[in-house]
Formats: structure tokens, C-alpha cells, sequence
């Protein structure tokens, strides 16, 4: 008759316990997997196939705790999985955000739709180059190396390794806010140019013909032209993703390491 002691079973419960709550963080927050249309049901099974695909190429894993060391490595798991999926969905939302700017110039403010991943309401320019962005990401397999280095991190930050990330770490991603405007203008930064054109152009054109309408006159031309300009910088987008993608992931490493969350 088969008989195991408590110490293990608490090691293979261990072994596939804390590398689920990582995954499953992460698929809470990254891009794709994190789309309100997606069922949480859907996503906590998902978490246990890839847990169940990665266990064994994981470092050993501690045996499951109740006390207070195994509560606290339960919120570290759930910070770090965290992080690095508000890394990556924090990086690829400066497409969105630079197609609201472009959407704005163009005077396409007034025209919204639900955003799909996010559940909200957006330019619908913005929601265009959102989910172009997002086909992007999966062709380019960005959710591939998103979670390549997620099996990485349990070597990057052994489970149980170190504290909770601290309020730099905290403070490290909330800066990347003003990144992600400085990105976010670049990319539009040619349509925006073409429309600033445009916009002097129109301004001599009321001094020389000042009978013109040029509310009827200039919503056309702005828009025909920042179409265009839009048409000429989407080779570009493919670029863009993939260097958003490769930052992010980036980002979220040194969080994880400005955190404390491993050893030096």
C-alpha cells in the first residue's frame, strides 16, 4: 500500500501551485489573454494547461506553506505575474493612444466605439490601430516570448526568493506613463505634421479668400490627408509593435529587479 508523508505532497503541490499563480497573473494583465471577452473561466484553464506544460522545466519549487512566508510568496507570485503583463499591455497602448491623438486632428473626436480588449469606449481610429496592434502582436508571436519570459523569470526571480515588490518598483512602471506619450507622438509625429501643413495652408487660404467656408472645407481635406499619411506609415507599424513588445518585456525585468523581487 502507497503511503506519503505530508511534507510530500506540500512539495508537488508546490511544484505546480506557485508557477500557476504567476501564469495566471500575467494572463489577468497582458495583452490578448487579458480581453474582457475572454472568460475567466477560459483563463484559469489556459493557466493550468501552460502550468502544467512548464512545471517540468522549472527550478525546483518550494513545498506549499500556510504560514505567514507561504501568504506572503502567494501576493509575490501574484505582483510579479502582474507586472509583467502591465509592462507589455502598457507599451503596446501607445497605439492607441497616438491613434486618438491622430484621431483628434483629424476631427474624428466625436466618433467612438467599444474597444474590444478593453471593454470601453475610444476613438474609433484608436480602436482601428488597436486591434491592428494586437494582430501584430500574435503574428510576430509576442504572446510566444511573452511567455518564454515568463518560464525565464522563475529563474530571473526564484519563487519564495525575496520580498514583495517595493514602491520603487511601483513607482518604476508608473513612469513609464510619460514614455508612453513621448512614444505615442513619435509614431503620430507624421500625421500630425502633415495636418499642422495643412492647417497653414487653410490659414493663408481664409487671408486670400476670406468667403470661403472652411469649416465645410477643411473637415475633408483633414481627414482625406491624415488618411493618407496614416496609409504611408503603416509599413512602419510592424517595426513599431515589435520594438513595443521587446520593451515591455524589458520593462518589466528591471521592475522585477528594481523591486527587489531577486538576488544579485
Amino acid at each position: 500500500m502507497l503511503s506519503f508523508e505530508t511534507a510530500q505532497v506540500y512539495a508537488w503541490i508546490g511544484a505546480f501551485f506557485w508557477p500557476f499563480l504567476r501564469i495566471l497573473s500575467l494572463l489577468m494583465a497582458a495583452p490578448l489573454f487579458s480581453a474582457r471577452q475572454i472568460p475567466t473561466r477560459v483563463r484559469v484553464a489556459f493557466a493550468v494547461v501552460l502550468t502544467v506544460a512548464l512545471a517540468p522545466a522549472l527550478p525546483p519549487m518550494p513545498p506549499v506553506a500556510f504560514d505567514a512566508t507561504g501568504w506572503l510568496t502567494v501576493v509575490q507570485q501574484l505582483q510579479i505575474g502582474l507586472v509583467m503583463g502591465l509592462a507589455v499591455t502598457l507599451m503596446l497602448s501607445v497605439v492607441q493612444l497616438a491613434g486618438s491623438i491622430v484621431g483628434l486632428q483629424m476631427g474624428l473626436g466625436f466618433s467612438t466605439l467599444l474597444d474590444p480588449a478593453q471593454g470601453t469606449q475610444v476613438a474609433s481610429l484608436a480602436v482601428f490601430l488597436n486591434v491592428l496592434a494586437l494582430l501584430l502582436f500574435t503574428a510576430l508571436n509576442g504572446h510566444l516570448m511573452m511567455l518564454a519570459v515568463l518560464a525565464r523569470s522563475f529563474t530571473l526571480v526564484p519563487v519564495g526568493a525575496g520580498p514583495l515588490l517595493g514602491s520603487g518598483a511601483w513607482q518604476m512602471l508608473a513612469a513609464q506613463g510619460g514614455t508612453l506619450f513621448a512614444l505615442a507622438l513619435a509614431f503620430s509625429a507624421p500625421v500630425l505634421g502633415t495636418l499642422i501643413i495643412a492647417n497653414l495652408g487653410l490659414a493663408v487660404l481664409s487671408k486670400l479668400a476670406p468667403q470661403l467656408n472652411l469649416f465645410n472645407l477643411g473637415f475633408p481635406i483633414f481627414f482625406v490627408l491624415g488618411l493618407l499619411a496614416l496609409y504611408f506609415a503603416m509599413p512602419s507599424l510592424e517595426t513599431v509593435v515589435r520594438g513595443l513588445v521587446e520593451r515591455g518585456l524589458d520593462l518589466a525585468q528591471a521592475v522585477m529587479m528594481a523591486g527587489g523581487a531577486s538576488e544579485h
